[in-house]
């Protein structure tokens, strides 16, 4: 009569353990799938940006420049602090630079070029942490 309580017990014991590793590996699957799924929506909002700041340098529009910020606001819902500051200031900057009629884009290439390189960066660290 022991011994069938002690099988018993023994199977209960590995049953729960296995539920319990079961819903740990669920965890982990829906963790996983919402982080990329983050990630991939913070890439596309970084490169509709990078996107939009150029269709605006080249056509001056005002879609191009009501997508702009369209794109900017979306931008600070992923990006990090340093990030958002400098995209805002991207944008103000290139505001600025198509009101005056320019020829050049080469400040505003430099600055493109920088910001890209933090998105880059800020990316490969969210890749690497497994998180946002």
């Amino acid at each position: 009569m022991e011994l069938d309580i002690l099988f018993s017990t023994i199977s209960a014991s590995i049953s729960l353990a296995a539920v319990c590793v079961s819903l740990y590996s669920v965890h982990q699957s829906w963790k996983t799938a919402l982080t990329g799924t983050y990630f991939s929506a913070m890439a596309a909002a970084y490169s509709d940006y990078l996107c939009c700041i150029s269709e605006f340098v080249f056509l001056r529009g005002a879609s191009e420049r009501n997508a702009l910020a369209a794109a900017l606001y979306r931008l600070q819902l992923f990006a990090s602090h340093e990030i958002s500051v400098d995209a805002q200031n991207l944008y103000t900057f290139v505001l600025d630079w198509a009101s005056s009629n320019p020829t050049r884009a080469l400040s505003v290439d430099e600055r493109v070029n920088s910001l890209g390189y933090k998105m880059r960066e800020h990316l490969d660290q969210t890749r690497k942490a497994g998180h946002p």
